[in-house]
């Protein structure tokens, strides 16, 4: 396991394409044909790599948007959007696994670019999934980085499943892992929404299987957490180095569920080392 050390800065590198200047508001990403995919940005118009982003339970594309600055503009950065959120509100969440992983499995695999898939918490378990049927279409991964989520094949539904909570009490646990923003706690119409959206999304996650298959990935899997995640051990955040092959990699990095949000610099720097020992290009 690798133990990362905190940066002192967490401002974005300097970069060719700009890359390196911190945008002073989140990009407003845009949406692709389908709706399941949302340019994080548009200044890659030849990508050498494509990074795919999936939200936590609750999250949005929107959650991505000040990922691109974080990266060379060779790399096309793009989020996924899950069926109602956002623009897509008026449509039905899905209520199982594959109903998000066959149709970005289909949209991803008609990129032509080679694709690294981060996903966080629910987004973990969402990409194994995405890998595994890119890789069964013929079209594998480069690299695969799960956040915050056990592994699949050691995944196991809560005791008490939080999308059951009364909304005091999902609320709560909300912000006891940091994953309520303030601007939205300031806005009671706001929170409403956000638990609707982490409800439906929990029950996702509760009704995960792996299934009996022994299911390996032809890629490297690179997975980060936080050393003082309530929801997930490092033991079985350390799993993940089981389902991939080549050089896996453990990162834990101080924090909680949302550790990511104090360590942006320490977490896309390794994304950024893998994408260009894979795409020399970049």
């Amino acid at each position: 396991m690798t133990e990362l050390p905190n940066l002192t800065t967490d401002r974005p590198p300097a970069m060719p394409g700009g890359a390196g200047n911190p945008a002073p508001h989140h990009n407003r990403p845009t949406p692709q044909p389908g709706d399941w995919l949302w340019d994080v940005t548009s200044r890659a118009k030849t990508a050498e790599a494509g990074l795919v982003l999936l939200p936590h339970s609750g999250g949005s594309a929107q959650t991505y948007g000040n990922w691109a600055q974080w990266f060379p503009s060779s790399v096309r950065v793009v989020a996924a959007q899950y069926p109602g959120r956002g623009a897509r509100y008026g449509q039905e969440p899905a209520t199982e696994v594959a109903a998000l992983a066959d149709p970005l499995a289909e949209v991803l695999a008609g990129l032509d670019t080679p694709l690294h898939v981060f996903g966080h918490s629910l987004g973990a378990l969402l990409g194994f999934e995405v890998c595994w049927r890119l890789q069964q279409a013929g079209c594998p991964v480069a690299a695969f980085y799960p956040s915050a989520a056990a592994a699949a094949h050691t995944h196991r539904p809560a005791a008490v499943s939080p999308a059951r909570l009364t909304d005091d009490e999902l609320l709560a646990l909300l912000k006891e892992r940091g994953g309520m923003p303030e601007d939205i706690l300031a806005e009671p119409d706001l929170i409403d929404l956000v638990l609707d959206a982490c409800r439906s999304d929990m029950a996702v996650t509760d009704s995960y299987s792996y299934g009996e298959e022994d299911r390996r990935l032809d890629c490297p899997v690179v997975a980060f957490g936080g050393d003082s995640d309530s929801a997930v051990t490092v033991d079985r955040l350390r799993r993940w180095r089981e389902l991939g092959t080549g050089h896996s990699e453990i990162h834990v990095l101080s924090g909680g569920h949302f550790y990511l949000h104090d360590h942006m610099a320490t977490l896309t720097a390794v994304v950024r080392r893998h994408l260009q020992e894979r795409s020399p290009l970049l």
